[in-house]
């Protein structure tokens, strides 16, 4: 059985890949789930959270805001809204949407299912970010 297993996740602006992974954390909308490889061929419905790359024994978090995890006998495609790195996360940027968020979900007359999506992709990038 191999060892390991490709990565690609996908989002309408860029795409990042993997070629040596050992294992991927990822938030489904049923919680989480690990890939490792040999792992059944799989579609699963992905959730606003954090996505977990162990590659060459280093491991790597992102934050995700949806999408869909095709999973094969030899790779892993995530297709996703938004995908951001620890290092690509401002911290400064994400209290502000965390503080708006809070507003609107104050505010009756907004959209609250949208105000709840805003808070939680700004918790889970605060999240993130404090790793």
């Amino acid at each position: 059985m191999n060892k390991h297993f490709t990565l690609e996740i996908v989002t309408p602006i860029k795409t990042l890949d993997f070629e040596k992974v050992e294992y991927l954390r990822a938030p489904s909308l049923e919680g989480l789930f690990g890939v490792m490889p040999g792992h059944i061929s799989s579609i699963i419905n992905l959730d606003i959270g954090e996505v977990k790359v162990l590659s060459a024994n280093k491991e790597r978090y992102f934050s995700i805001s949806g999408g869909f995890a095709q999973i094969s006998k030899t790779g892993v495609s995530l297709l996703v809204e938004s995908i951001e790195s620890i290092d690509e996360i401002d911290k400064n940027r994400s209290k502000e949407a965390l503080e708006r968020a809070k507003s609107r979900l104050k505010n009756k007359s907004m959209n609250q299912t949208r105000a709840n999506s805003a808070l939680e992709r700004a918790k889970n990038r605060l999240k993130i970010s404090s790793r």
